[in-house]
């Protein structure tokens, strides 16, 4: 990626932590981060939940949590299937 940014891996890493970071403050505020003709990143929030491990037949309680889900724009899907 340096390479054909013309910059440094030091410079490209720290552009990369930048926008993780900015990604990562975002999606805990469930905000969405768009990129015109790449997609979007959004935060979802799921509940804490009971689940039963069919196995064994232990309960676990699972704690809630934000994932973050990307849902690509339609230039990219086009780009992809072509």
């Amino acid at each position: 990626m340096a390479a054909k940014m013309d910059c440094s891996a030091e410079e490209v890493a720290r552009m990369n932590e930048g926008f993780s970071a900015i990604l990562r403050r975002e999606c805990a505020d469930l905000s969405r981060v768009a990129i015109p003709g790449f997609g979007s990143f959004e935060g979802i929030k799921h509940d804490e939940e009971i689940r039963t491990d069919h196995a064994s037949g232990r309960r676990m309680m699972f704690p809630p949590c934000i994932e973050v889900e990307f849902k690509p724009s339609t230039m990219l899907r086009k780009r992809i299937n072509s």
